[in-house]
């Protein structure tokens, strides 16, 4: 039974590429793309059904991610050092060198 049904696709691919052969340069093509819009109209499909997981995933692991760099930048600035800020710069008072008289 199986080896009829493969046979039988066989059969019909080799039809299919004979016929393919023998249309005109013009109707090729557009068989062409028309095989090219279906085969990504079906890959666009199975991204749909299989990519959920996928992108579940990346949205856990960038909310983490965006947890973690906050709690690290909240720590950083409770740790800065004394200074001041002269317009968006910050000088630490450990950077000030001693005056020379």
């Amino acid at each position: 039974m199986a080896s009829t049904v493969l046979a039988a696709l066989g059969l019909a691919l080799c039809l299919a590429l004979a016929v393919h052969m023998a249309l005109p340069r013009r109707a090729r093509s557009r068989v062409d793309a028309a095989a090219a819009r279906l085969a990504a109209a079906l890959r666009a499909q199975a991204e749909r059904a299989t990519g959920w997981r996928r992108r579940q995933r990346q949205a856990r692991a960038a909310a983490l991610e965006a947890e973690r760099v906050i709690r690290r930048a909240q720590d950083a600035a409770q740790q800065r050092p004394e200074g001041e800020w002269d317009g968006n710069v910050y000088r630490p008072k450990r950077f000030d060198k001693p005056k020379k008289h």
